[in-house]
């Protein structure tokens, strides 16, 4: 062998070794792990699991089709950018247009927040709202023209990484917001939507992770120069969604991430600032072995607003549905486990007095005194005519709250007080001072009273026919629970592109739904 020969093969081999090194030396692990689960998971349900995920995506279309009727629907409007180039569009929820896929995603989950009527996911070491995945689910099942069944496969795949993220993570002492966690489940289904590999679904889970830190601050509850929560409380797990879309598209044509997203010193294990190492639990719940199961662990919700008020929501209709004449109530008062008291007294600026949809809805005195006055609650219970009503605002001032540790305690963590149904009882004092009572039971939607198909189609139905039309909910439901047997999720997307209450009219040579109007 020649002197050339032999200092070419040594330097050859000295690449070899260093790139090897280097290849161990930047090794991400939980990457690594989260990809090779995506790829290799069955996308075989089973009966349960399939129900499951039928039942998450008629629920979460009702929630967002009620929410086009939102006075707030300008905020979609404002999301709704236009974007040069020629690009495929998709359906835009409730419309006749189409978006591009990421604007699609953003702006029909914006629907799906709305009224905070959407399910909710809640883990070992943190919490949130599983079905915030579904408007980028649902537009990349669009996107790629993926039939119903595979549609199913990737809203489970979806539910078992957002459970596995909550299990395995807590996003509280880094102060972010559970978004971070259910984007990475909003990956792992869109990855496989897209038929990703192991390495191109590595790199969406990494600009996932790195360039879209949400702060937990708009969880503050402070009030805006209107008196109303952020705006952006609706857009965070919608962005989340466009941003999961954004990664798995950029990663299909060979855009990389960060070298370690996951376990570098400045990635997102470090962020999220825990005591606890989350590997071994993601190891345990992201085994490809499995069958998928986590789409059956969300609860759901009978009235749209947050899911420590459902219980008490309950046992004041029960209340309330044995008192003949309401004039002759005295006093409401509301005994609430400590985090639904927290969460809708303690924290809030002057519960007693809300001034609009934003701030009735994370109020218990309005919660309750509105279920007591309609017997119900419903979308229109928020609205601001209702809200400021003076006869309303009068009857609040009758409703007091106090916490009830027996109920739930902080001391018992949150896994504990949901599974015991986030409970609260009431009661209702006459002017002859009987007392009526609403017991403390699991809410309609929870595991231990657990949505029937029967339900489901009620909340479909009683959300839809009132924008579409009873017809068209109908042929949704139809259609939504027999998906499996859909040859293409643009059935779907079709269905949904109508004019809610508004105007077809022509422009441009094609037919595009007029915006007039409070829809």
């Amino acid at each position: 062998m020649e002197l050339s020969e032999v200092v070419e093969a040594n330097i050859s081999r000295a690449v070899y070794v260093t790139a090897n090194a280097n290849q161990q030396q930047y090794r991400d692990q939980v990457g690594e792990l989260i990809a090779n689960y995506v790829v290799n998971v069955s996308d075989k349900l089973d009966a349960r699991a399939e129900r499951a995920a039928k039942a998450a995506l008629i629920d979460s279309i009702a929630v967002a089709i009620a929410a086009l009727r939102h006075p707030g629907r300008t905020e979609r409007a404002q999301a709704r950018l236009p974007l040069p180039g020629e690009r495929r569009k998709l359906r835009d929820l409730g419309h006749a247009k189409r978006a591009a896929p990421e604007l699609a995603a953003l702006t029909n989950g914006v629907l799906l927040r709305c009224h905070d009527y959407n399910d909710f996911f809640v883990g070992r070491r943190n919490s949130g709202h599983s079905s915030d995945i579904l408007s980028s689910v649902i537009a990349a099942a669009e996107w790629t023209n993926a039939p119903g069944k595979k549609l199913l496969s990737a809203v489970a795949i979806g539910y078992e990484m957002v459970g596995a993220a909550f299990d395995a993570f807590s996003t509280a002492p880094g102060g972010w917001d559970y978004t971070n966690l259910s984007a990475l489940g909003a990956t792992a289904a869109i990855a496989r939507l897209l038929n990703l590999s192991a390495d191109q679904t590595r790199e969406a889970m990494g600009m996932t992770v790195i360039p879209h830190f949400a702060s937990d601050e708009i969880e503050s509850g402070e009030l805006n120069k209107r008196g109303d929560l952020s705006m952006w409380k609706r857009f965070n797990g919608s962005d989340a969604a466009r941003n999961a879309l954004q990664a798995c598209l950029l990663a299909q044509v060979g855009v990389e991430a960060a070298v370690r997203p996951f376990v570098g010193k400045c990635g997102f294990v470090q962020k999220m600032n825990m005591k606890d190492d989350p590997v071994p639990v993601l190891r345990e719940r992201l085994n490809p072995k499995l069958p998928l199961s986590r789409v059956s662990d969300a609860f759901m919700k009978r009235w749209p607003v947050g899911s420590v008020a459902q219980s008490a929501i309950q046992a004041a209709i029960q209340a309330r549905s044995r008192i003949g004449d309401l004039s002759r109530i005295k006093q409401v008062r509301v005994f609430a486990e400590e985090g639904a008291y927290d969460h809708l007294v303690r924290i809030r600026q002057d519960p007693w007095n809300p001034i609009s949809r934003e701030t009735a809805d994370h109020s218990l005195p309005y919660i309750v005194a509105a279920a007591v006055l309609d017997g119900t609650i419903g979308v229109a219970s928020f609205t601001p005519k209702v809200v400021l009503d003076p006869e309303r605002r009068a009857f609040i001032k009758k409703v007091t709250c106090a916490p009830a540790p027996e109920l739930g305690s902080h001391a018992m963590g949150k896994h504990k007080r949901v599974e015991m149904g986030y409970l609260s009882r009431v009661e209702i004092e006459l002017d002859d001072g009987s007392v009526v009572h609403g017991d403390a039971r699991p809410f309609s939607g929870h595991h231990k009273n657990p949505f029937t198909d029967a339900d489901l189609n009620e909340k479909l139905r009683e959300n839809v026919a009132p924008v579409a039309g009873a017809q068209r909910a109908a042929r949704l439901a139809e259609l939504l629970w027999s998906l499996d047997k859909v040859k293409s999720t643009r059935e779907l997307t079709k269905l949904l592109a109508f004019g809610g209450r508004g105007r077809y009219r022509q422009r441009q040579g094609a037919r595009a739904l007029s915006e007039e109007g409070p829809c």
